[in-house]
């Protein structure tokens, strides 16, 4: 490995405090970042074929900033949950699509009431559900969040991703450090692309029909159309604020997996003593409670919407609405529309349910390391059985709504619904 040194300090100085670094971990309560920034004459470039085993801690960290925290913590400040130096009046109804009608409008009496009565009950009759409720509990979570990440100044994010890199630092991790900047990546692409579709199934259903704003009937056209590309606009960052709120707690759950695989990695091959991993361990548990106490409440609140959304946008399609009974115009769009929420609803879950399944392997690990000959051949048999000991009474696990999360439960309920698709199937419930 080559490290570009931009500073006139001595060579072998430099080298002995950074050799003397890659030992140490950061202290749980004090920031890497602080401390990088106080020796800024001094950075670190990690090239293609890194020496481990001579690797900074500020080239680790200057690696790790520039690939991925910093650009996510300008996203997290363009979405104000992160400092740097409205709601609407039209109606949108997020689980089947705007309200909106064909002109021209018939007055054809249905069941004793017109097109016009009927447009009224289903878009504005049910206001408090359709509206109130979701748009508050949306409201709620926001400000829960901006609260969490500028009022409180919490730097969870940033210290998860530093003690990450910093553990995988060695060579028994070689190439986890790209791998992971590559995961995390990809949650912050995934979480782009249902933004794209989110925004482009809007857009389908606004040119479909005409859209009513009822406080602006007799406004003039211009106006109208102002309001038209306002909501788009106010619809889009609505969608933003949760896809980055719920994209932050998955890259904190993969964060939090990628430091139990390198804790874990690091105790098997003998490269962490085994005090300093339980310190690990215990800095870790106030992360995962962060993770379950913190974070956790304001994804289960964005979860509980986009749930009721599904369910009924599910409901609507299939024609179950007790008074929305009416042909819909776009089925594939409004289906498109519906899996969106479904994908935002479950993937919160499955990443809670792999970081149960890491913590609960770490349960497990004392047992390998006692029967590892070569690794552990000069460590006193008490010793071993007290790493033993410690491990099998780990009991860590990613909680929602204050319920454990398991992969098991998740295929139980997968199992149960689809059993529950295809018997109202053959008893013709869809036809």
């Amino acid at each position: 490995m080559y490290i570009d040194r931009q500073t006139n300090v001595d060579a072998s100085s430099s080298y002995g405090k950074d050799s003397s670094e890659v030992q140490h971990l950061v202290e749980p309560h004090s920031s890497v970042l602080s401390d990088l920034q106080l020796r800024s004459t001094e950075a670190g470039l990690i090239t293609e074929t890194p020496d481990y085993e001579n690797l900074s801690t500020s080239a680790v960290l200057h690696y790790c900033k520039c690939k991925i925290l910093r650009p996510y913590l300008r996203l997290l400040a363009v979405m104000g949950l992160k400092p740097t130096n409205s709601d609407s009046d039209h109606f949108s109804r997020r689980d089947r699509g705007f309200c909106y009608k064909l002109l021209p409008v018939k007055y054809e009496v249905i069941e004793n009431i017109n097109r016009a009565q009927a447009y009224e009950q289903i878009c504005y009759g049910n206001a408090i559900f359709s509206y109130l409720i979701p748009s508050t509990l949306h409201l709620v979570a926001y400000l829960y969040t901006v609260y969490l990440f500028r009022i409180q100044e919490n730097e969870q994010l940033p210290n998860l991703m530093e003690r990450a890199f910093l553990l995988s630092s060695n060579s028994v991790n070689r190439g986890n450090q790209k791998k992971l900047v590559r995961i995390l990546w990809f949650f912050i692409g995934l979480s782009v692309v249902w933004m794209t579709m989110a925004l482009i199934t809007v857009n389908i259903m606004m040119a479909q029909g005409t859209i009513r704003f009822q406080w602006l009937d007799k406004s003039p056209k211009q106006l109208k159309e102002i309001s038209k590309v306002f909501l788009i606009i106010c619809t889009l960052w609505h969608d933003m604020v949760q896809g980055t709120i719920i994209t932050s707690y998955c890259l904190q759950g993969q964060l939090l997996v990628a430091h139990l695989s390198f804790l874990k990695v690091r105790l098997l091959e003998n490269t962490l003593p085994a005090t300093d991993w339980m310190k690990e361990i215990l800095e870790f548990k106030k992360l995962l409670k962060y993770f379950n106490d913190d974070l956790g409440p304001a994804v289960c609140i964005y979860t509980v919407v986009n749930l009721s959304w599904a369910a009924a946008g599910t409901a609507w399609l299939l024609q179950y609405d007790s008074v929305d009974t009416k042909e819909n115009l776009v089925p594939y769009v409004s289906i498109v529309n519906v899996i969106l929420w479904i994908m935002i609803s479950v993937v919160p879950f499955i990443q809670a349910a792999r970081l149960t399944t890491a913590c609960s392997m770490m349960q497990s690990i004392g047992h390998e390391v006692r029967v590892r000959p070569f690794v552990y051949q000069g460590t006193p048999g008490e010793d071993l059985d007290s790493i033993l000991l410690y491990t099998s009474s780990l009991k860590m696990n990613a909680r929602m709504f204050r319920v454990p999360i398991t992969g098991r439960y998740l295929c139980l309920f997968l199992t149960i619904g689809a059993i529950i698709v295809i018997t109202l199937g053959q008893c013709h419930f869809f036809s």
